[in-house]
């Protein structure tokens, strides 16, 4: 299975961080409840153990803590969030429009929230969804061969002729020539040639 190339070093980054940040963030996290725990019960030393945390009260406010952690730092993404590749079976676009975030101004930001249907080559079907910002309709056509690399949120179409443009798969950017550097967000974009 293909992995990002060597050249997108900044994109190889960018990967690594949010992973580390996701890891990092829940035991700290974890932590923070434990020494909680432990705050709590030396500050009651005289209160009857029905009253400090031990026993099932401890598992209950550290299974809480779990649970939390997991949703607020989205764990799950080291389960799910795979490299693979395939062809999209159905592209499913819905457009909305949200006010801009320029402070004193009455645009609209356009939005494409984009649901795709992606078959593996086992047979297996995967389903992603991502907000393209500027949408580029035609990149995610039916029968596309893509290939969705792990942490990074915008799939590659494995066209080589670039026909249909280049995206930036950290912003969604999308560019009709092959760019050296995305314009939005500067990382360096992966060229489709080199995923064959």
């Amino acid at each position: 299975m293909r992995s990002i190339p060597k050249k997108n070093r900044d994109l190889r980054r960018y990967v690594l961080k949010k992973d580390l940040f996701r890891a990092v963030g829940f035991l700290l996290w974890m932590v923070l409840w434990w020494s909680g725990a432990v705050v709590y019960n030396n500050n009651h030393k005289t209160y009857p153990d029905e009253r400090r945390m031990v026993g099932w009260r401890l598992w209950l406010w550290l299974g809480i803590a779990l649970v939390i952690g997991f949703l607020l730092f989205r764990l799950w993404k080291f389960f799910t969030d795979r490299t693979f590749r395939g062809k999209v079976v159905t592209n499913d676009n819905s457009r909305s429009y949200t006010p801009s975030e320029d402070p004193g101004s009455s645009e609209y930001d356009f939005r494409l929230n984009t649901k795709l249907k992606i078959r593996l080559p086992s047979g297996k079907v995967r389903r992603i969804r991502f907000e393209q910002k500027n949408g580029f309709y035609t990149y995610y056509y039916e029968g596309t061969e893509l290939l969705h690399l792990h942490g990074l949120p915008y799939p590659i179409n494995l066209d080589p002729t670039g026909k249909n443009g280049y995206i930036c798969s950290a912003c969604g950017t999308w560019s009709k020539a092959l760019p050296e550097r995305c314009a939005v967000c500067n990382h360096t974009v992966i060229d489709p040639k080199e995923l064959q």
